[in-house]
């Protein structure tokens, strides 16, 4: 059995502890009541994701730059609540200041939540690169939408003030389209897994996949911004509930390359070990293979409770006259959630027929 050294555990919780206690006290400053419960949550489980992005770097022998990304996106967004301090009669700055923070705060999560995505998808295809041609192919891609799109904030840092009302579903706007870019990287990466089945490193998929939800929640909550109808907090249980899969995926993986069962594994994978003619099954397969056979058979004899459930929450939807937020994230999440399934399904039943072998 794969286990994690207890030392990296302690030190992972001692550290994210302290981190909780900085946000106890920050509940005592003034303002604090402008972060909702779910939004605190969100906070604490970013640090926690940034520790382990961080230690996986550490571990990480093939692919330190793909958790380093990561671990600096979780790092920057873990201090994003310091935003509701600043502001007229708030602990520092004015309202000006606040403003030209959060802009700037958010272009700056758009840019490394992009910068993340486009930078796998393109280490995916072009593995045998080195780093800093990756970096160089992806920040040329990156960085001309990126400009575009945020050009008249980066050139004129008083466009906020001039647009008035219309400045948040503007900055909204742009922030969906270039999202909406990387999103077509992330089906890229999909296309590109089914046809070619190359394995950039164990539970890296599973990553992908959560940052997939991810994107099309964030995207969902944009879209509500710029047409102007609340999401009612919903988009943040479905947040919390991406965050705690993808702490538990981290933590999977920490615990699996701590192992030396998963050194040798990870080295099998880029090719550092020659085993010559042996053949070597994928890890977990047979066994997420008959989960999902599993799933799809139980939804199939249950398709007509299904249908009737579908059915009963349409009609409920349009009697209670439910928020459309809250019906889009609804709909966008289960079809999320759907498409992947369709998607690892036929994925599986490709391996199935070369009997789980790392290719």
């Amino acid at each position: 059995m794969i286990k994690i050294n207890q030392n990296i555990l302690f030190r992972t919780l001692n550290i994210w502890f302290a981190y909780l206690m900085i946000l106890f006290l920050s509940s005592y400053f003034p303002h604090w009541q402008n972060m909702n419960l779910h939004s605190w949550v969100n906070q604490a489980i970013f640090f926690l994701l940034f520790i382990l992005s961080f230690s996986i770097f550490q571990k990480e022998n093939h692919n330190k730059d793909l958790f380093l990304n990561l671990s600096f996106y979780f790092f920057i967004l873990s201090f994003s609540f310091l935003n509701i301090f600043i502001g007229d009669n708030y602990l520092i700055g004015n309202y000006n200041i606040a403003c030209y923070i959060y802009h700037s705060k958010t272009m700056l999560f758009c840019f490394l939540l992009n910068l993340f995505i486009i930078y796998t998808v393109i280490k995916f295809n072009f593995s045998n690169q080195k780093t800093y041609i990756l970096y160089l192919i992806t920040l040329t891609i990156l960085l001309i939408p990126f400009v575009f799109q945020f050009y008249p904030y980066i050139t004129n840092p008083h466009l906020i003030f001039e647009l008035g009302d219309q400045y948040l579903p503007d900055l909204d706007k742009r922030v969906f389209l270039l999202n909406g870019f990387s999103f077509c990287f992330i089906l890229i990466y999909g296309y590109r897994l089914y046809k070619k089945d190359y394995i950039l490193g164990e539970y890296i998929n599973s990553i992908i996949a959560c940052f997939f939800i991810c994107l099309i929640s964030d995207m969902t909550e944009l879209f509500s911004s710029i047409y102007n109808f609340k999401i009612y907090s919903v988009n943040q249980y479905i947040l919390t509930i991406n965050l705690v899969t993808l702490c538990i995926i981290l933590f999977k993986k920490l615990s699996f390359i701590c192992s030396d069962y998963g050194q040798f594994y990870e080295s099998l994978i880029h090719k550092k070990v020659n085993l010559g003619k042996i053949q070597i099954k994928r890890q977990h397969s047979e066994v997420n293979a008959f989960l999902i056979r599993f799933i799809k058979i139980y939804f199939y004899q249950r398709r007509n409770y299904l249908l009737s459930l579908c059915l009963l929450s349409i009609i409920g939807c349009c009697y209670f006259e439910l928020p459309k937020g809250f019906v889009v994230n609804i709909i966008g999440y289960i079809g999320c959630l759907f498409i992947l399934f369709l998607f690892i399904q036929a994925l599986y039943k490709r391996r199935a027929k070369h009997k789980y072998i790392l290719l």
